[in-house]
């Protein structure tokens, strides 16, 4: 009998790939918790963007239709399941969710309430009206990512997601301070962006997590 310890699990690597959503039908606005269908163009740009990726073993999905129904087409051409994750919505914005740009700055000049200026410059102090805090959005997307590096296998997965989940998972594998805002000003993620994260699970289970490009 030997008194070494033994690995708590195989080593194992895996490619992790995030995508937001196409174009939506109405363009200009704030689409929040907003569940609003993608445009002709935006289901064009992001059947485009998935269509090159090797083979996937996992497909996860915000429940919004901008995200929903392009992943449910994509895992039933691949008999995937697909796996519905509440907390990849993108954030709620409240009062402010599904108005224009130009009246939410239109607002900034007649309230004295938070403005989405204020939002803008600091989210973690100024939160939409009646939305999500800075502190839950971070606190779920969190609880989906911790939860998905403590999966027994790690396997290649697609995520179909949103503009602002998607900065915060990238502030994670790129260690950037939380609470921050470097990486929502400094990361732009356009429509039907892919982005793909490499990881590896050692064998006393810390994972690295890699930004490809």
């Amino acid at each position: 009998m030997t008194n070494e310890k033994q690995p708590l699990t195989s080593p194992c690597e895996c490619t992790l790939y995030l995508v937001r959503h196409g174009e939506i039908e109405t363009t200009g606005i704030l689409a929040g918790k907003t569940d609003i269908a993608l445009s002709a163009v935006g289901r064009e740009q992001l059947a485009k963007a998935i269509n090159p990726l090797p083979n996937i073993s996992r497909c996860v999905s915000s429940p919004l239709v901008r995200c929903h129904e392009l992943a449910t087409q994509y895992c039933q051409q691949r008999n995937i399941e697909l796996e519905v994750e509440s907390n990849l919505q993108e954030m709620n914005f409240g009062d402010w969710d599904g108005e224009t740009y130009q009246a939410l700055w239109d607002m900034d000049k007649k309230s004295d309430l938070s403005s989405i200026g204020d939002f803008w410059q600091n989210p973690w102090q100024n939160s939409p009206p009646n939305g999500e805090t800075m502190v839950n959005f971070v606190s779920r997307v969190d609880h989906w990512w911790h939860n998905y590096l403590a999966h027994d296998d790690l396997l290649d997965t697609l995520v179909f997601t949103h503009g602002g989940v998607i900065k915060h998972l990238l502030a994670r594998v790129l260690n950037l301070p939380i609470p921050g805002t470097v990486h929502m000003t400094s990361f732009d993620v356009p429509y039907a962006s892919v982005i793909k994260i490499s990881l590896y699970r050692d064998e006393n289970r810390k994972v690295w997590s890699k930004l490809m490009l």
